[in-house]
């Protein structure tokens, strides 16, 4: 049979993975210059720059399943997080995962000793509990379940706020608490990772599973319309002009252009992010582990030396830092990066000559990313889309089916693969 993917993002890639493994034939078809979609790296001065400020939850299972991750040559975090505040820093972090860091997070003053007892109690639980458990039941925000859970103020607002909310792009924790449970669960029982060539070599490296004989990718080729037969979708309209006709349509594409292209009701509330990059001749910090920006007036959510942890990252004897900005500012370049700038100097006040070295850091590149996520408030996830439309002979691929996130997009590529299967295979379906 032959089927035609829209979107060589995650969810599309490994859509056309699967259905490869099915026997069926593909043309996936790409309206930018590569893959990846949102999970793409570029390589500028030598430096490896991800669209945006991106990890990877090695414990994710669809990332167990069509990821060879020794290939990736993965390079970890380490557990917790350093958190600034008014010209001091703290940290936290699970003691048991992390011993060199055990006896510093044992003395944080960012929580309260019962804090930590029940957020390492909460992660160790959570290794008990399924993935679809954590789904399932009545929902409510993050906030009110941390509140339910008794944490307190200082480390909702210290750390659960920066720290969740650069997950989440939302610091105000309105997102829903199955997100924070689901996360909170990878971070127990596996890593936080980039692989050493950016986070573009994941969708490299499903690509590479490609066959040739099976796959055709089609790059710079813009789908703008479905071609009907009856009620019945069986093509898509290119750019050019030109038709191709299919057994079957697979829209793997963002949902604001999924909407437009087939008219359907799919979530429409975006969450945006800016990442800025620097570069200079001094390590502000070997610390490995993210730095979180606990003031109450932020404009730097987080920051990270990405080649502390990724040392390939940098050219030899250079550094690599980021910082995570959370929503799109109508800023210029100039704006943002003199507005991110005084922030970090704010949160390297604890130590002088990080604050001299990074004066001395050039600015190398900004990325903004409007759509980074849809929003996922409580009681979301039910009322998401299903992969089978209403439309006979289309179908969605994409995390919007499922939640935001890589593990999400995978899982849904995977899905609709099943599906488009069976109805293709299976007599008057």
């Amino acid at each position: 049979m032959k089927i035609i993917v829209v979107g060589a993002g995650l969810a599309g890639l490994v859509a056309t993975r699967a259905l490869q493994q099915f026997g069926h034939e593909i043309t996936l078809i790409e309206a930018s210059d590569g893959i990846g979609g949102r999970v793409r790296s570029d390589v500028v001065d030598g430096f490896t720059l991800d669209r945006g400020f991106q990890v990877l939850f090695d414990a994710y299972p669809a990332v167990q399943s069509w990821l060879s991750l020794p290939e990736l040559e993965l390079c970890p975090f380490d557990p917790g997080a350093v958190i600034c505040r008014h010209g001091q820093t703290s940290v936290l972090t699970d003691p048991l995962r992390d011993l060199p860091a055990s006896w510093a997070a044992i003395w944080s003053n960012a929580a309260t000793p019962f804090d930590k007892l029940r957020l390492l109690l909460l992660s160790r639980s959570l290794t008990r509990w399924s993935s679809a458990q954590l789904w399932d039941g009545p929902d409510i925000s993050t906030l009110a379940y941390l509140r339910q859970r008794r944490f307190s103020t200082r480390i909702i607002e210290w750390f659960f706020a920066p720290f969740y909310g650069g997950i989440f792009l939302d610091r105000s924790l309105s997102t829903s608490a199955k997100c924070f449970l689901f996360d909170l669960k990878m971070l127990a029982e596996g890593r936080t990772v980039i692989p050493s060539r950016g986070m573009g070599a994941i969708p490299q490296q499903l690509a590479e599973g490609f066959v040739a004989a099976q796959t055709t990718l089609r790059c710079n080729t813009a789908v703008v319309g479905l071609v009907h037969e009856e009620t019945r979708v069986v093509g898509v309209r290119l750019n050019d002009g030109h038709a191709l006709i299919a057994d079957a349509v697979v829209l793997a594409v963002p949902a604001p252009i999924a909407q437009q292209l087939a008219g359907l009701a799919l979530p429409s509330e975006a969450k945006g992010t800016i990442t800025l990059y620097w570069e200079g001749d001094t390590a502000l910090t070997t610390n490995r582990k993210l730095w979180l920006n606990a003031n109450s007036d932020t404009f730097v959510n987080n920051a990270c030396q990405l080649s502390a942890i990724a040392p390939h990252y940098a050219p030899a004897g250079r550094h690599l830092l980021s910082a995570s900005v959370l929503g799109v500012p109508e800023y210029s370049d100039d704006e943002l990066y003199a507005a991110a700038e005084a922030d970090l100097q704010r949160m390297l006040d604890y130590d002088p000559a990080a604050q001299q070295a990074f004066s001395r850091y050039r600015r190398l590149r900004i990325y903004r990313i409007p759509y980074a996520q849809f929003a996922q408030p409580p009681g979301i996830h039910p009322t998401l889309p299903a992969n089978r439309t209403s439309q006979a002979g289309l179908y969605l691929a994409g995390e919007y089916t499922e939640a935001s996130s890589i593990d999400a997009a995978m899982t849904s590529g995977e899905k609709v693969a099943k599906i488009v299967h069976h109805d293709l295979t299976t007599p008057n379906h």
